[in-house]
Parts: C-alpha cells; structure tokens; sequence
C-alpha cells in the first residue's frame, strides 16, 4: 500500500497489523510505528484513521463489543443463559486479542475512551435484557444483579483460562466451566 494513500481499506489493514503485533509481539510492541510497519504504511496512517494508539485501542475495543453482540444476539433473544454463557467462552476463545483489550487491559497505558466504555455499557444491557426474558417476574434492579453475577462469574472462569492462569488441566477446563455456569444459573431459576 502506498504511503500516504488513505483509503477505508487501510483502515482495516492498519486494524488488522495491530491486532497481529498486540496477539504476536505484546503491549510492549504495540507501538504506531510497529502496527505501521505491519500495515505497509506510514505512521500518518494511523493517526489519520485512528488518531494514535489510544483511538486504535478504542477501536479494538468497540470492534471487539460488535462481534461480541453478534455472536450473542440469538441465545440473548431466547433468553438462554446457559447457551449464552457458552458462547461467550467459545467466542472469546475464538477471539482472544479482541477479548483482552475489552476485558484484560491488554494495552494499560491507555483506556478506553467514554464513548467505548457507553458501547460495553450496551453490550451488557443485552445481558440484563436476556435475564428478563429468562425471568420476567424479575424486577430492573433484580434482573440487572442476575446479569452482573452472571457476567462477573462467566469472565472469572473465561479470563482465568484465556490468561492461562488456571490451576485446573487443561483437559478439565471443559466440565469445570460448565459446572460453573450450572451453578450460577441454579438459585436464579430455582
């Protein structure tokens, strides 16, 4: 590509260099010049598409939530939770680098701006929406509790595996998150 040429398509190319050298090289590579080099194009390119490397990350970051929500919608809709708490984890697996700028502060010398923090926000309002329609004798403030337990006990599963701190063999990993989600899902629908 063309140093200097600013086209929608570079934009997705620079995106795709920085999710390469965050998941290849880690935070410490994850520099403008580094993601341009990747991308084939000049500095510029970044900061004109991304503003820099926080707008970049931000862009992870909602990019991250839209894919999320898409790969949620139809046990959300149902009101499934067990099946949403499974593709949650299929999902972040499937897409770890994404998973850990939204959730992991993979690049801590930023932070999500307020406008990517308002469409996570979103995000888990689907959640809220999903316990309502599991349980819709539930009350705003109770079915929002439901959906921060439920979010807060399928991240810890998920995060502790992604992050490769489990204690548990990999081979348990499995049976364990299931038995979990079986577990939180137990007392709301008891």
């Amino acid at each position: 590509m063309a140093a200097g040429v600013s086209t929608p398509d570079q934009r997705r190319t620079i995106l795709d260099a920085a999710l390469t050298v965050l998941a290849r090289d880690g935070e410490a590579r994850f520099t403008v010049r580094n993601i341009a080099a990747e991308a084939g194009c000049s500095t510029s390119g970044v900061y004109t598409w991304f503003g820099g490397k926080s707008g970049l990350v931000d862009a992870i970051f909602v990019e991250g939530f839209e894919s999320f929500d898409r790969a949620l919608a139809r046990p959300f809709a149902a009101g499934d939770l067990a099946e949403a708490s499974r593709t949650y984890r299929r999902w972040a697996r499937a897409n770890r680098t994404h998973y850990l700028v939204m959730f992991g502060r993979a690049v801590p010398d930023t932070a999500p701006a307020a406008e990517a923090l308002a469409r996570a926000y979103r995000s888990f309002l689907g959640l809220v929406a999903a316990v309502r329609r599991a349980r819709p004798d539930l009350d705003d403030d109770e079915a929002f509790g439901w959906a921060y337990h439920l979010n807060a006990t399928v991240h810890g599963y998920v995060m502790t595996e992604i992050a490769g701190m489990s204690a548990a063999p990999p081979d348990a990993l499995d049976d364990l998150y299931e038995v979990g989600v079986q577990r939180v899902l137990a007392p709301l629908f008891g």
